[in-house]
Protein backbone atom coordinates (compact mmCIF):
# COMPACT_ATOMS: atom_id res chain seq x y z
CA UNK A 1 0.00 0.00 0.00
CA UNK A 2 1.24 3.67 -0.94
CA UNK A 3 2.36 5.32 2.21
CA UNK A 4 -0.10 8.45 2.07
CA UNK A 5 2.34 11.71 3.02
CA UNK A 6 1.14 15.04 5.20
CA UNK A 7 0.19 18.16 3.76
CA UNK A 8 2.05 20.76 5.28
CA UNK A 9 0.52 23.83 7.03
CA UNK A 10 0.62 26.69 8.77
CA UNK A 11 -0.11 25.62 12.06
CA UNK A 12 3.54 25.82 13.34
CA UNK A 13 4.09 29.05 11.88
CA UNK A 14 1.51 30.39 13.80
CA UNK A 15 1.63 29.02 16.97
CA UNK A 16 5.36 30.09 16.65
CA UNK A 17 3.51 33.87 16.07
CA UNK A 18 1.13 33.44 19.13
CA UNK A 19 3.93 32.34 21.28
CA UNK A 20 4.90 35.99 20.52
CA UNK A 21 7.37 35.70 17.66
CA UNK A 22 7.39 37.97 14.75
CA UNK A 23 9.59 36.33 11.80
CA UNK A 24 9.47 32.77 11.76
CA UNK A 25 11.86 30.91 9.64
CA UNK A 26 12.02 27.16 8.16
CA UNK A 27 15.33 25.25 7.93
CA UNK A 28 15.63 21.87 6.03
CA UNK A 29 18.93 20.16 4.09
CA UNK A 30 19.80 17.97 1.54
CA UNK A 31 22.59 15.99 0.83
CA UNK A 32 23.29 14.09 4.27
CA UNK A 33 23.55 10.57 2.23
CA UNK A 34 25.51 11.35 -0.38
CA UNK A 35 29.56 10.01 -0.54
CA UNK A 36 30.31 12.77 -2.42
CA UNK A 37 29.39 16.45 -2.53
CA UNK A 38 28.53 18.96 -0.02
CA UNK A 39 25.35 19.25 2.18
CA UNK A 40 22.98 22.16 1.62
CA UNK A 41 20.76 23.81 4.14
CA UNK A 42 18.05 26.54 3.58
CA UNK A 43 16.67 29.27 5.90
CA UNK A 44 13.20 30.37 4.55
CA UNK A 45 11.19 32.79 6.05
CA UNK A 46 7.61 33.11 3.68
CA UNK A 47 5.78 36.00 3.22
CA UNK A 48 1.99 36.71 4.50
CA UNK A 49 -0.45 36.01 2.20
CA UNK A 50 2.05 33.84 -0.02
CA UNK A 51 0.13 30.93 -2.60
CA UNK A 52 1.31 27.89 -0.84
CA UNK A 53 -0.20 25.28 -3.13
CA UNK A 54 2.77 24.04 -5.11
CA UNK A 55 4.92 24.00 -1.82
CA UNK A 56 4.69 20.29 -0.80
CA UNK A 57 7.34 17.78 1.22
CA UNK A 58 10.13 17.94 -1.73
CA UNK A 59 10.34 13.99 -1.45
CA UNK A 60 6.91 13.69 -3.37
CA UNK A 61 7.54 15.78 -5.68
CA UNK A 62 9.86 15.48 -9.37
CA UNK A 63 12.39 17.76 -10.24
CA UNK A 64 10.94 19.94 -12.37
CA UNK A 65 8.02 20.36 -9.66
CA UNK A 66 10.82 21.30 -7.38
CA UNK A 67 12.01 23.68 -9.60
CA UNK A 68 8.80 25.44 -10.32
CA UNK A 69 8.11 25.60 -6.77
CA UNK A 70 11.64 27.48 -6.20
CA UNK A 71 10.69 29.90 -8.76
CA UNK A 72 7.84 30.63 -7.29
CA UNK A 73 8.81 31.21 -4.17
CA UNK A 74 11.64 33.71 -5.16
CA UNK A 75 8.46 35.38 -7.43
CA UNK A 76 6.48 35.66 -4.42
CA UNK A 77 9.53 37.41 -2.36
CA UNK A 78 10.12 34.96 0.02
CA UNK A 79 13.34 35.06 2.22
CA UNK A 80 16.26 33.02 1.28
CA UNK A 81 18.98 32.27 2.64
CA UNK A 82 21.48 29.01 1.64
CA UNK A 83 24.53 27.58 3.88
CA UNK A 84 26.61 24.45 2.87
CA UNK A 85 29.47 22.65 4.28
CA UNK A 86 32.02 20.96 1.99
CA UNK A 87 33.01 17.35 1.77
CA UNK A 88 36.57 18.40 3.38
CA UNK A 89 34.09 20.13 6.02
CA UNK A 90 31.96 16.82 6.45
CA UNK A 91 35.17 14.73 6.78
CA UNK A 92 36.84 16.95 9.54
CA UNK A 93 33.57 17.12 11.08
CA UNK A 94 31.12 14.24 10.76
CA UNK A 95 28.35 14.84 9.04
CA UNK A 96 25.72 15.55 11.71
CA UNK A 97 28.42 18.62 12.84
CA UNK A 98 28.48 19.96 9.27
CA UNK A 99 24.93 19.62 8.71
CA UNK A 100 24.53 22.04 11.67
CA UNK A 101 26.84 24.19 10.44
CA UNK A 102 25.69 24.45 6.72
CA UNK A 103 22.40 25.10 8.72
CA UNK A 104 23.83 28.31 10.58
CA UNK A 105 25.34 29.83 7.54
CA UNK A 106 21.72 29.63 5.91
CA UNK A 107 20.60 31.56 8.59
CA UNK A 108 23.73 33.80 8.98
CA UNK A 109 22.75 34.18 5.01
CA UNK A 110 18.90 34.76 5.06
CA UNK A 111 17.97 38.49 4.11
CA UNK A 112 15.59 38.74 6.92
CA UNK A 113 16.85 37.65 10.42
CA UNK A 114 14.38 35.42 11.72
CA UNK A 115 13.60 35.32 15.59
CA UNK A 116 12.07 31.93 15.82
CA UNK A 117 13.35 29.03 13.50
CA UNK A 118 11.24 25.40 12.83
CA UNK A 119 14.30 22.77 11.87
CA UNK A 120 13.33 19.54 10.11
CA UNK A 121 14.81 16.46 12.62
CA UNK A 122 16.17 16.86 15.90
CA UNK A 123 17.73 20.09 17.89
CA UNK A 124 20.56 21.34 17.03
CA UNK A 125 22.63 22.15 20.04
CA UNK A 126 23.98 25.85 20.92
CA UNK A 127 21.85 27.45 17.42
CA UNK A 128 21.72 30.90 17.89
CA UNK A 129 18.51 31.86 18.10
CA UNK A 130 15.04 30.15 19.79
CA UNK A 131 13.87 27.20 17.74
CA UNK A 132 11.82 23.96 17.07
CA UNK A 133 12.74 20.51 15.90
CA UNK A 134 9.90 19.13 13.91
CA UNK A 135 10.90 15.09 13.34
CA UNK A 136 9.71 14.62 9.63
CA UNK A 137 8.98 18.56 10.23
CA UNK A 138 9.27 18.58 5.71
CA UNK A 139 5.77 17.14 5.30
CA UNK A 140 4.18 18.67 8.18
CA UNK A 141 5.48 22.67 7.67
CA UNK A 142 4.94 25.13 5.35
CA UNK A 143 7.91 26.85 6.35
CA UNK A 144 10.29 23.33 5.98
CA UNK A 145 8.38 22.28 2.87
CA UNK A 146 9.55 25.35 1.33
CA UNK A 147 13.46 25.50 2.85
CA UNK A 148 13.44 21.35 1.80
CA UNK A 149 12.81 22.23 -1.58
CA UNK A 150 15.16 25.60 -1.97
CA UNK A 151 18.14 23.09 -0.72
CA UNK A 152 17.32 20.08 -2.70
CA UNK A 153 16.97 22.11 -5.80
CA UNK A 154 20.44 23.80 -5.01
CA UNK A 155 22.33 21.11 -4.22
CA UNK A 156 20.81 19.03 -7.58
CA UNK A 157 22.23 22.12 -9.75
CA UNK A 158 25.56 22.09 -7.68
CA UNK A 159 26.01 18.31 -8.58
CA UNK A 160 24.96 18.99 -12.26
CA UNK A 161 27.73 21.48 -12.62
CA UNK A 162 30.20 19.30 -10.80
CA UNK A 163 29.39 16.72 -13.49
CA UNK A 164 31.05 18.66 -15.95
CA UNK A 165 34.19 19.48 -13.81
CA UNK A 166 34.61 15.77 -12.97
CA UNK A 167 32.17 13.63 -16.01
CA UNK A 168 32.61 9.80 -15.63
CA UNK A 169 31.15 9.50 -12.51
CA UNK A 170 27.61 10.08 -13.33
CA UNK A 171 27.41 13.00 -10.75
CA UNK A 172 24.22 14.47 -12.45
CA UNK A 173 21.97 11.38 -12.16
CA UNK A 174 23.30 10.20 -8.97
CA UNK A 175 23.85 13.23 -7.92
CA UNK A 176 26.38 11.72 -5.32
CA UNK A 177 24.38 8.65 -3.52
CA UNK A 178 26.20 5.16 -3.63
CA UNK A 179 24.09 3.94 -6.45
CA UNK A 180 25.67 0.79 -8.43
CA UNK A 181 26.97 2.86 -11.10
CA UNK A 182 28.88 5.58 -8.55
CA UNK A 183 30.17 2.97 -7.04
CA UNK A 184 31.66 1.23 -10.00
CA UNK A 185 33.17 4.35 -11.19
CA UNK A 186 34.27 5.20 -8.09
CA UNK A 187 36.34 1.95 -8.01
CA UNK A 188 37.34 2.25 -11.74
CA UNK A 189 38.30 6.28 -11.33
CA UNK A 190 39.47 6.69 -7.59
CA UNK A 191 38.30 9.51 -5.43
CA UNK A 192 37.98 13.22 -7.38
CA UNK A 193 38.31 15.93 -4.57
CA UNK A 194 34.42 16.34 -3.68
CA UNK A 195 34.20 12.59 -2.44
CA UNK A 196 33.86 12.12 1.44
CA UNK A 197 37.11 10.53 2.16
CA UNK A 198 35.50 9.59 5.77
CA UNK A 199 32.34 7.54 4.58
CA UNK A 200 33.01 3.76 3.96
CA UNK A 201 32.80 3.07 0.24
CA UNK A 202 35.26 5.84 -0.62
CA UNK A 203 37.55 4.96 2.52
CA UNK A 204 37.72 1.48 1.22
CA UNK A 205 38.63 2.54 -2.36
CA UNK A 206 41.88 4.73 -0.84
CA UNK A 207 43.11 2.24 1.59
CA UNK A 208 43.77 -1.05 -0.42
CA UNK A 209 45.66 -2.03 2.40
CA UNK A 210 43.27 -2.77 4.86
CA UNK A 211 41.58 -4.92 2.19
CA UNK A 212 41.26 -8.25 4.23
CA UNK A 213 41.17 -10.50 1.69
CA UNK A 214 44.56 -9.36 0.72
CA UNK A 215 45.63 -9.18 4.36
CA UNK A 216 43.78 -11.77 6.69
CA UNK A 217 45.91 -12.54 9.61
CA UNK A 218 42.70 -13.99 11.42
CA UNK A 219 39.90 -16.24 10.56
CA UNK A 220 37.29 -13.26 11.48
CA UNK A 221 39.06 -11.02 8.89
CA UNK A 222 38.87 -14.39 6.19
CA UNK A 223 35.29 -14.91 7.01
CA UNK A 224 34.47 -11.31 6.38
CA UNK A 225 36.23 -10.40 2.85
CA UNK A 226 34.61 -13.96 2.15
CA UNK A 227 30.96 -12.91 2.82
CA UNK A 228 31.57 -9.88 1.07
CA UNK A 229 32.44 -11.11 -1.89
CA UNK A 230 29.62 -13.26 -1.62
CA UNK A 231 26.99 -10.16 -1.15
CA UNK A 232 28.61 -8.86 -3.87
CA UNK A 233 27.71 -11.78 -6.29
CA UNK A 234 24.54 -11.16 -5.01
CA UNK A 235 24.55 -7.39 -6.40
CA UNK A 236 24.29 -5.92 -3.12
CA UNK A 237 25.99 -2.96 -2.13
CA UNK A 238 28.80 -2.39 -0.10
CA UNK A 239 28.70 0.74 1.94
CA UNK A 240 31.04 -0.12 4.93
CA UNK A 241 33.23 -2.93 6.14
CA UNK A 242 34.13 -2.77 9.81
CA UNK A 243 31.80 -0.01 10.77
CA UNK A 244 32.62 1.52 14.23
CA UNK A 245 30.09 3.66 16.33
CA UNK A 246 29.58 4.17 19.57
CA UNK A 247 27.66 1.54 20.63
CA UNK A 248 29.66 -1.66 18.51
CA UNK A 249 31.02 -2.76 15.13
CA UNK A 250 29.40 -3.41 12.59
CA UNK A 251 31.09 -6.28 10.02
CA UNK A 252 29.03 -5.45 6.87
CA UNK A 253 26.25 -2.46 5.81
CA UNK A 254 25.06 -3.51 2.56
CA UNK A 255 22.03 -1.91 0.24
CA UNK A 256 19.66 -4.98 -0.90
CA UNK A 257 18.06 -2.77 -3.52
CA UNK A 258 16.28 -0.20 -1.37
CA UNK A 259 16.52 -1.66 2.22
CA UNK A 260 19.64 -1.07 4.23
CA UNK A 261 20.99 -4.47 5.54
CA UNK A 262 23.35 -4.99 8.81
CA UNK A 263 25.68 -8.15 8.91
CA UNK A 264 27.16 -9.85 11.48
CA UNK A 265 29.75 -12.63 9.89
CA UNK A 266 30.29 -15.88 12.32
CA UNK A 267 33.44 -17.40 11.27
CA UNK A 268 34.62 -21.11 12.59
CA UNK A 269 36.12 -23.89 11.35
CA UNK A 270 32.59 -26.12 11.86
CA UNK A 271 29.84 -25.79 12.00
CA UNK A 272 27.60 -25.19 15.26
CA UNK A 273 24.30 -26.79 16.39
CA UNK A 274 22.65 -23.44 17.32
CA UNK A 275 20.81 -21.35 14.84
CA UNK A 276 22.10 -18.56 13.80
CA UNK A 277 20.27 -15.38 16.00
CA UNK A 278 21.50 -17.58 19.23
CA UNK A 279 24.65 -16.89 17.90
CA UNK A 280 24.31 -13.66 18.51
CA UNK A 281 23.48 -12.87 22.25
CA UNK A 282 20.95 -10.31 23.45
CA UNK A 283 23.59 -7.94 24.73
CA UNK A 284 24.88 -7.86 21.11
CA UNK A 285 21.91 -7.71 18.89
CA UNK A 286 20.71 -4.70 21.22
CA UNK A 287 24.49 -3.09 20.46
CA UNK A 288 23.82 -3.95 16.90
CA UNK A 289 20.52 -2.19 16.88
CA UNK A 290 22.01 0.62 18.22
CA UNK A 291 24.89 1.12 16.06
CA UNK A 292 23.09 0.42 12.84
CA UNK A 293 20.57 3.29 14.58
CA UNK A 294 23.48 5.71 14.69
CA UNK A 295 24.51 5.02 11.21
CA UNK A 296 21.10 5.29 9.45
CA UNK A 297 20.57 8.88 11.60
CA UNK A 298 24.54 10.02 10.72
CA UNK A 299 22.88 8.95 6.48
CA UNK A 300 19.87 10.89 7.17
CA UNK A 301 17.80 8.16 6.83
CA UNK A 302 15.83 6.74 10.18
CA UNK A 303 13.37 5.87 8.41
CA UNK A 304 14.64 3.14 5.68
CA UNK A 305 13.56 0.00 5.85
CA UNK A 306 15.76 -1.77 7.43
CA UNK A 307 17.28 -5.90 8.37
CA UNK A 308 19.96 -7.37 10.18
CA UNK A 309 21.44 -10.70 8.81
CA UNK A 310 23.84 -13.39 10.27
CA UNK A 311 26.64 -14.61 7.71
CA UNK A 312 27.99 -18.66 8.46
CA UNK A 313 31.11 -18.87 7.25
CA UNK A 314 32.78 -22.23 7.90
CA UNK A 315 36.53 -22.30 6.90
CA UNK A 316 36.27 -26.32 5.74
CA UNK A 317 39.79 -26.49 3.80
CA UNK A 318 39.84 -25.88 0.33
CA UNK A 319 35.80 -25.87 0.45
CA UNK A 320 34.33 -22.92 2.66
CA UNK A 321 30.58 -23.03 3.34
CA UNK A 322 28.99 -19.91 3.47
CA UNK A 323 25.15 -19.88 4.21
CA UNK A 324 23.50 -16.62 4.43
CA UNK A 325 20.82 -16.13 7.19
CA UNK A 326 17.85 -12.88 6.19
CA UNK A 327 16.40 -11.40 8.84
CA UNK A 328 18.35 -13.39 11.57
CA UNK A 329 17.07 -11.22 14.23
CA UNK A 330 14.61 -8.01 14.74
Amino acid sequence: MARIRSVPTWSFEHAAHDAGHATVAGIDEAGRGPIAGPVVAACVVLPDGIDVGGVADSKSLTGRQRADALDHLERSGASIGIGTATAAEIDRHNILQATHLAMRRALDACPERPDFVLIDGLAVPLFPIPHRALIGGDALCVSIAAASIVAKVTRDRYMEELDHAWPGYGLAQHKGYPTRSHLAALQQLGPMPEHRRSFGPVRTVLEPSREPRARASTPGLTGEAMATEFLTKLNYIILARRYRAQHGEIDIIALDRDVYVFVEVKTAFMRGEDPPAARVSPAQQSRLQEAALEFLSVHGDVDAPCRFDVIEVVLDRGHPDIRHHQGAFP
